[in-house]
């Protein structure tokens, strides 16, 4: 009987909308279920979905410093920050921020921090922040964020931060591989 095929259909349409619900995906009308078969091309945001979202310092390169020196500098410059980055450089350093070392603290947004530590003048933050402020800097080719530090107008290094892939990231874009789906990765890293 035609009167079950026309039953079936909606409510399969209804079991994949509440289906994605539960994993936190809002699907309008089944009409977009059925537009996702012509789908050729899958974007993601990297971190928290293909990443794990939590920053850890990977790497520290001084540049005429010491490392210890240079990761506690950018941690204190940082301290006053939320930002998951500065969370990640507090985490490295280990230990409680003094806020009596620690005066002036300009945050950025886009660009970094500015701040006063120990009485040296520290600038912590990406390239825009180091160009903006005529600071020549290194260039890295490593995968991460780089946080390039200068202390008194002179360049001293910078300390790399980078995210965690989800354990089943590469399962996932193996199989959209096989499938001949394309993807996209969208990250604010460069």
């Amino acid at each position: 009987c035609p009167c079950g095929l026309m039953v079936s259909i909606p409510l399969a349409f209804l079991g994949g909308i509440g289906s994605a619900s539960k994993q936190g995906v809002l699907i309008k009308s089944g009409a977009v279920l059925e537009d996702l078969i012509r789908v050729d091309t899958y974007v993601f945001d990297k971190t928290g979905t293909l990443t794990e979202g939590v920053f850890h310092v990977k790497d520290i390169v001084p540049y005429k410093f010491e490392k210890e020196r240079l990761l506690e500098l950018a941690a204190l410059a940082e301290s006053y920050s939320k930002h998951p980055v500065a969370l990640s450089l507090a985490e490295a350093y280990g230990k409680p921020a003094e806020s009596t070392r620690i005066k002036d603290v300009k945050e950025e947004p886009g660009y970094g921090v500015h701040a006063f530590v120990d009485g040296l003048e520290v600038y912590a933050g990406n390239t825009r922040l180091m160009n903006r402020e005529g600071i020549l800097y290194a260039q890295t080719e490593k995968d991460g964020t780089a946080v390039h530090v200068a202390v008194d107008g002179k360049y001293a290094g910078y300390i790399l931060i980078a995210d965690t892939i989800r354990k089943d990231t590469g399962k996932l874009m193996r199989w959209m591989r096989k499938k001949n789906m394309g993807t996209v990765m969208l990250t604010g890293d460069n």
